[in-house]
């Protein structure tokens, strides 16, 4: 049900990257979807948030998500406003039980915190998102609110690889020539996990506090939910992260 990083093993923090297994719902929803945009029956993702909540020691209530629009905007929890839309959330250890998350289908979710667990993100980021780099802009918020970067460590969780990532020449010409996989008579590959990679590094968390988790959500089927490989209306996984009682 949840893969954990190690870097983020702090008696201080919960945190967690969801797969779809473990849950009540059915169909193309099997099991533990967490979105309710597509339509599952909102009393099979409430009790599959009520799992995930007790699996990850935190109480459901405290979940706070932003409508994401696959852009670069960075929420602070305690300034959500309804209808909020963005791609990242963060919060301080003075706003309280909150755990923030993010959902994803094949996106490159990503979890950060200080190593004195006053500060977390989680940050979702797509291939729009990273183009517009909403992990750097994330960083940058922490940065603004007194969070040094170089005492950040990040986990990238369970998304779309680069095997599975075939993307056109439009999309394939916005990311660096290091992070397109090209061979000939094929269409070009996108290694997204290298991108936001790159990008938590120049924004200054150290290359060894960065940690991958889970595998290529596009190639497992049974693991997890992806959307490139079975289209809309599927389920989604939930990558969250808070500060025990804060």
């Amino acid at each position: 049900m949840l893969a954990r990083a190690a870097l983020l093993a702090s008696s201080r923090l919960v945190h967690g990257f969801t797969d779809r297994t473990g849950g009540v719902s059915r169909g193309r929803f099997e099991s533990l979807n967490l979105g309710r945009r597509w339509g599952d029956e909102p009393g099979n993702v409430d009790e599959n948030l009520r799992r995930v909540a007790a699996a990850g020691d935190f109480a459901p209530e405290q979940l706070r998500l932003v409508r994401q629009v696959h852009g670069a905007a960075a929420w602070r929890a305690s300034a959500l406003t309804p209808g909020a839309e963005g791609d990242a959330l963060w919060a301080r250890a003075s706003d309280g039980p909150v755990v923030v998350g993010v959902m994803t289908a094949d996106c490159v979710p990503v979890l950060l915190a200080d190593r004195a667990a006053s500060a977390v993100a989680a940050i979702h980021s797509g291939w729009r998102g990273t183009v517009a780099n909403v992990v750097g802009a994330t960083v940058a918020a922490l940065a603004d609110d007194g969070v040094e970067p170089s005492q950040l460590v990040a986990a990238i969780g369970p998304c779309i690889e680069v095997e599975a990532f075939e993307v056109g020449e439009e999309v394939a010409e916005q990311f660096a020539a290091e992070h397109v996989r090209r061979e000939p008579g094929a269409r070009p590959h996108v290694d997204l996990v290298a991108a936001v990679r790159a990008q938590l590094v120049a924004a200054g968390v150290p290359k060894d506090s960065i940690e991958r988790v889970g595998g290529c959500t596009c190639r497992h089927p049974e693991q997890y939910f992806s959307y490139r490989r079975d289209g809309a209306g599927i389920g989604q996984m939930l990558a969250f992260i808070g500060i025990r009682g804060a």
